[in-house]
């Protein structure tokens, strides 16, 4: 039986290229039914909204263009199954769907890295073999494997999940990405007048790495910023 998969918010592209797979079944716009959906970009809804719809029952999975560690973790700890990012290619976006009905305590790598980032600066304690899980699932290792290895059952992973999800929950992180730093507006600047990206990486004497971390999370900051104007803009005022 195929999935039932509501598109929020992105373009007809990514309907088309899920729609495809013999998996799924993507609706259209108004549906209200759904098994599975797909929020995209994390910065596309006023985060009262994002909070409000992450918190039913529906598996999630947002899929960002490169959001900082701190908005992918607030995403879901208000309830996504995973934060993914756009390069992710559709048939892994759709193993992910998938995944996020079957299995809904599974954990990405990109997820699982933004999980340890931010744990380790914020401070909220991690249970030390489900450290040892998110450590080694961030590398590339299968959860199933990373469990084994670190000696949690299932229903123990599942329960230190739980918690550090509803710890993280009451950390109060922010949804909207954070503002461009400076180094990141001169970075966008430069990109906006037409540099190529070697002319930029030279100006600011960075390697492609450097800017790709960078100029990675301004889609989502740009999209955000953009309806957020647009929501605010009066009738009277083009």
């Amino acid at each position: 039986m195929r999935l039932h998969v509501a598109v929020l918010d992105d373009y007809d592209l990514l309907r088309g290229t899920l729609g495809a797979d013999p998996r799924l079944r993507i609706l259209g716009p108004g549906a209200t039914r759904y098994d599975v959906r797909v929020l995209d970009p994390l910065g596309a809804r006023p985060p009262e909204l994002v909070r409000e719809m992450l918190a039913d029952d529906v598996p999630t999975v947002v899929r960002t263009a490169g959001a900082d560690a701190r908005a992918v973790v607030a995403a879901w700890a208000a309830g996504a199954n995973d934060v993914v990012t756009k390069v992710l290619g559709a048939s892994h976006l759709a193993d992910t769907l998938c995944t996020a009905v079957s299995h809904p305590f599974h954990l990405g790598a990109g997820l699982a890295e933004a999980i340890v980032e931010v744990t380790g600066r914020a401070g909220p304690g991690v249970e030390s073999r489900l450290g040892e899980v998110l450590g080694q699932v961030r590398r590339g290792r299968r959860l199933t494997a990373a469990m084994q290895q670190a000696g949690l059952t299932p229903a123990e992973y599942e329960a230190e999940i739980r918690t550090l999800r509803d710890t993280l929950r009451g950390a109060g992180l922010d949804l909207r990405p954070a503002p461009p730093t400076p180094r990141q507006r001169e970075a966008l600047v430069l990109y906006a007048e037409g540099r190529s990206l070697p002319e930029i990486q030279q100006q600011l004497g960075v390697g492609p790495r450097t800017l790709a971390e960078l100029l990675g999370p301004i889609p989502d900051r740009l999209r955000a910023e953009l309806r957020a104007l647009n929501r605010a803009r009066t009738p009277d005022r083009p």
